[in-house]
């Protein structure tokens, strides 16, 4: 527990002194082979559960192996894994990764529905201000607009969204930032995908994205999230290492003070994305969503708000033929 600037060790299911703090609960396992780290519900002072993070430079192999959902954080920039897809496999029958590509659903928008009985023939487009709908460049309504501006032609849109994202097919392996924008008149944003002919396709065709690859995407609060809000798509086909920073050589660049020119880096290894830091200034921190275990002759270090705690688990040393038991420092 903290209380003011002291950090104490507290019985388990006692009260908390006045202003008293719980940081995360340590139970001993049941073979005394070690102890598992607890994120502590919150009873204190700060409304609503604060979150534990795994500070990754103190781990033992100094690399934390990231799972789909995680959330980890480069100084005080927030990122979630989206999507993982492994490389090419070489067992016989398993499906092919190069068929897996990244779902850039960012939230749950559904493009307007159309009268499939209305004339189009006559409707200009707001872009080019052609008239008319064809099987190759059909007019749709994709954002909130009414009138005479409703109606875009799709390769118009996707010509104008393709510039505003700077996506090119000549992009390396296919790795690029998405985000979803909006409509500058009705400021609705549009979907990643619309209904054509009765199909469902994606508003924009993106590069298509060589496997192994990464999707992460910007954790941004709610009042900035529609101007910084996207999705880092990212191979690693022809890289060891993906790099992520301030610095202009990151493949995740983050203009931001609390961000080292290269924090952490991303290396793909038997079938495994794993998360190194890069001696940052202000770390690199994964939160801990489950009970996480510390076995003997190891240790983990976690951070709870500007308290950082450093653990470790040691072996006692007892007379011979007494069973051998462990203890926390």
């Amino acid at each position: 527990m903290r209380n003011g600037t002291e950090v104490l060790p507290h019985p388990d299911g006692s009260r908390l002194p006045p202003g008293g703090d719980y940081l995360l609960r340590v139970a001993s396992l049941e073979n005394g082979g070690g102890f598992m780290v607890h994120p502590a519900e919150r009873t204190g002072v700060h409304p609503g559960p604060r979150k534990l993070w795994l500070v990754v430079r103190d781990l033992p192999a100094r690399g934390h192996v990231l799972q789909e959902g995680d959330v980890f954080k480069l100084g005080r920039f927030k990122l979630r894994v989206r999507q993982m897809v492994p490389g090419p496999s070489s067992v016989p029958g398993s499906p092919s990764a190069s068929a897996i590509q990244p779902e850039l659903q960012l939230e749950e928008t559904e493009a307007p529905a159309q009268d499939p009985a209305a004339d189009l023939s006559t409707i200009p487009c707001r872009i080019c201000l052609l008239e008319g709908s064809t099987d190759d460049d059909p007019l749709i309504s994709s954002c909130s607009c009414n009138g005479s501006i409703r109606y875009v032609h799709l390769g118009c849109l996707r010509h104008w969204i393709k510039g505003r994202l700077n996506l090119s097919d000549s992009m390396p392996n296919g790795t690029y930032f998405y985000k979803q924008l909006t409509c500058e008149l009705c400021h609705s944003p549009y979907p990643a995908y619309v209904n054509v002919s009765g199909g469902r396709v994606p508003l924009v065709p993106v590069p298509k994205t060589q496997p192994p690859f990464i999707v992460l995407e910007n954790c941004i609060r709610e009042s900035t999230q529609h101007n910084n809000r996207g999705l880092h798509v990212i191979s690693l086909a022809e890289k060891k290492l993906l790099k992520l920073g301030r610095g202009h050589e990151s493949d995740v660049r983050i203009a931001d003070v609390s961000i080292s020119r290269c924090h952490a880096t991303i290396r793909y290894k038997d079938g495994e994305f794993i998360l190194e830091d890069h001696s940052s200034k202000f770390g690199t921190l994964v939160v801990i969503k489950k009970p996480r275990p510390v076995d003997v002759g190891h240790g983990m270090s976690v951070q709870i708000g500007r308290t950082v705690l450093q653990m470790s688990v040691e072996e006692t040393q007892n007379e011979p033929g007494e069973k051998p038991a462990v203890t926390q420092l």
